[in-house]
């Protein structure tokens, strides 16, 4: 069985008052769309260690969502939230691709990690699938490719926008906004019509999501791309 590695921050900065870190939907949405496509999976962080959870993403009925109650209740999920391995202890050969799970902590350690950013060049260097939603994809601003350029120079991106994060009442607190970077980065920005609807873009081996609702579909989309490829998916 191959597996998909699944990246989430370690940082809980306060905003409004409450802790943030990984949105836990991110995550679980896109880890059931990639275990029922019978692929499995590790989740690790930039530094190792605590994996903290958004409040936000854990209220009642947040936890009462199917998929956030399937793999919470995972020994192997709890494992990893609570002690989980660094970026710089993976082995880039034991997966078919990497998947930035978002969350607000990621803008405040995924695009300062050197040791995440050479992990993803690394995935480039192998050819292997880049992909990851929200604020996740605020990893692949800074990253160089296998050529030695920007990641996502003159390609077709999306990521939690300028307006998403002035209605969640968080633009204020962060450090820099996505979408603004991903356009001075180079990338072709784009974004759904209306705010915290699915959108997902595929632009060769990089898939990128808008927001939490996105997460399934870039499950769905990794899948498909793999199936497509014939390099991943188990008999």
């Amino acid at each position: 069985m191959q597996k998909i590695l699944a990246v989430a921050t370690n940082d809980a900065t306060l905003i409004n008052g409450k802790r943030t870190g990984l949105w836990l939907s991110e995550l679980t949405h896109f880890l059931a769309e990639i275990e029922d496509a019978g692929l499995g999976w590790d989740v690790v962080s930039p530094r190792g260690g605590v994996i903290p959870l958004d409040e936000n993403s854990v209220t009642r009925r947040q936890l009462a969502d199917r998929a956030n109650a399937r793999f919470l209740g995972r020994p192997e999920l709890r494992a990893a939230l609570e002690r989980s391995r660094s970026c710089a202890e993976v082995d880039v050969a034991e997966y078919a691709g990497i998947y930035l799970a978002g969350g607000h902590g990621t803008m405040f350690d995924f695009r300062h990690s050197e040791d995440l950013k050479l992990l993803i060049t690394a995935f480039d260097r192998r050819e292997a699938w880049l992909s990851g939603v929200c604020h996740g994809v605020a990893g692949f601003v800074d990253v160089v490719d296998r050529a030695g350029g920007r990641l996502i120079a003159d390609k077709t991106v999306t990521g939690f926008s300028n307006l998403e994060d002035l209605l969640a009442r968080s633009k204020r607190w962060m450090p820099f906004l996505l979408e603004d970077a991903l356009r001075d980065g180079g990338a072709t920005y784009r974004k759904g019509l209306l705010p915290f609807t699915e959108r997902v873009e595929v632009d060769g081996r990089l898939i990128t999501g808008q927001n939490p609702q996105s997460a399934r579909g870039v499950g769905r989309a990794l899948v498909s791309a793999l199936s497509a490829s014939g390099s991943a998916l188990a008999a």
